[in-house]
């Protein structure tokens, strides 16, 4: 093989190596649902967007007791056809104020020409204790009014190493599973997988713009009748380091 040709297949199996690659990143232009967090920037990327996550706030405790500290977008019409608002709990213990603040907040948004399809608690609670979170979203679920759906965010081992009949029995519409950690896809992900054919609720999986995603993984969850595709979790452009 002359030195010519040589550089041709050098150069056409890069090529390969970058397609590939490309396919199994996750593009956010070719999803429809993606969370949107408060101090992250819209872009072109969200073209597509049928249905997102508006980050809302955090509920936190403090010394003056549990609060719930306002983020993200001000009330206003957005062009999405369903929005949820979604609000990061650090704690579960929450006092019936903080329901009625973010069910008066809902009815805001919807007042303002929105579809809200319902609030989404973002949680991590511990796989040992999802009955105990369970009990919290039952309180919650009890203060909604029925026009608002509840879901929540879910970890990968809620299913794989927790009970998944308490799983299923988490009293929710929906539920969005993170393959995610900061930044980064996680890295043994596709294990967990399996584990989520077995739930018997509405669920998605969460993935973060230019994470790991593979057509096989998307084939294998469709399988189950209850899952209902990908949220894309956005990121700013890192900033260059140029």
């Amino acid at each position: 093989m002359g030195r010519k040709a040589q550089i041709l297949l050098v150069i056409s199996l890069l090529m390969a190596c970058i397609q590939a690659l490309a396919a199994n990143t996750v593009s956010a232009g070719e999803h429809q649902a993606f969370w949107l967090w408060s101090g992250v920037k819209t872009s072109d990327q969200m073209r597509n967007a049928q249905t997102v996550y508006l980050h809302q706030g955090e509920v936190i405790p403090t010394s003056r007791g549990t609060i719930y500290q306002p983020m993200g977008l001000p009330v206003d019409k957005l062009a999405f056809k369903q929005i949820w608002l979604t609000v990061r709990f650090t704690t579960l213990d929450v006092p019936e104020e903080i329901p009625a603040r973010l069910i008066r907040l809902m009815q805001r948004w919807q007042a303002a020409g929105n579809d809200v399809v319902g609030l989404q608690v973002d949680f991590d609670a511990a796989t040992r204790r999802l009955e105990d979170y369970g009990g919290f979203l039952q309180r919650l679920r009890a203060q909604l009014p029925a026009e608002f759906s509840l879901g929540v965010t879910g970890l990968l081992d809620w299913a794989k190493t927790g009970s998944v009949k308490t799983l299923n029995a988490l009293p929710v519409d929906e539920i969005v599973i993170q393959s995610y950690q900061g930044r980064k896809t996680v890295s043994n992900y596709a294990a967990y997988l399996p584990a989520l054919t077995k739930l018997r609720i509405p669920f998605k999986l969460g993935l973060v713009q230019n994470g790991e995603w593979f057509a096989a993984d998307e084939k294998q969850l469709q399988a189950s009748s209850w899952y209902r595709g990908t949220v894309i979790f956005l990121l700013n452009p890192q900033p260059s380091t140029g």
